[in-house]
Formats: structure tokens, C-alpha cells, sequence
């Protein structure tokens, strides 16, 4: 994957970014990558943000974020591979978790007990 992530954390459309300079785009990154990660292990509960604003990844509830912040964070610049197998765990049962539930869509089906000739 590319290391041109913008799209993740701000919006490119946004006539004030091509007023960031590199250091504040890296900065922004990182918040961003981090607050992610930060909330995706938190089993996405916005409390761990209290009373502040936040960066975050602009898709941070989309399966693809797994492996966009495992990409940021196995970059021989960080080479944050504790937080790399966390997130892979996270991203496996959320798989398990959306097959699951794909499976069982449909499956149940309830009567009311109204027949049509009661109507």
C-alpha cells in the first residue's frame, strides 16, 4: 500500500490544505493514525476523547482501516509491530463477526399470529 494516505485523514477538497506545510500534514498523520488506533481499540467508544477535538482517519469504522494503520505503524520508521498484531486480531474478528452475521441474515423469521383474514 502507498504511503499516500490523505484521503484517511483529511478531506482533499478542503481549500485549507494546500495551506499545511509537511511537518503539520505528518502531524495531522499521525494524530490521525494514532487517535484511530486508539479508538478502534477501545471498541470504537468516543469517551477515550473526552472534551477535546481529535484527529481521526476519515474512514475509521471501514474493515480497510485495519490495514491501513497496520501498514503505518510496520514502517521501518516506526515498526510498531505489537500494535500491528492487535490490530490484525481486531481485523480477524470483525471478519468472523460480519460473516457471522451474514449467515444468519434472514434465517430468523417471526409470526405475528394475524392471520389475513383477521385484517
Amino acid at each position: 500500500m502507498s504511503d499516500d494516505l490523505e484521503n484517511f485523514f483529511y478531506d482533499p477538497e478542503d481549500s485549507d490544505v494546500e495551506f499545511l506545510s509537511s511537518r503539520e500534514e505528518e502531524t495531522i498523520k499521525y494524530h490521525s493514525m494514532n487517535n484511530t488506533y486508539k479508538l478502534i481499540i477501545n471498541d470504537y467508544d468516543f469517551e477515550v476523547f473526552p472534551d477535546q477535538l481529535f484527529w481521526l482517519l476519515t474512514d475509521y469504522d471501514a474493515l480497510s482501516v485495519f490495514d491501513v494503520l497496520i501498514d503505518y505503524f510496520k514502517h521501518p520508521d516506526r515498526e510498531e509491530y505489537e500494535k500491528c498484531a492487535i490490530l490484525k486480531s481486531l481485523q480477524e474478528k470483525r471478519v468472523k463477526n460480519m460473516k457471522s452475521r451474514a449467515a444468519k441474515k434472514g434465517k430468523f423469521t417471526y409470526r405475528l399470529g394475524v392471520e389475513n383474514e383477521d385484517l
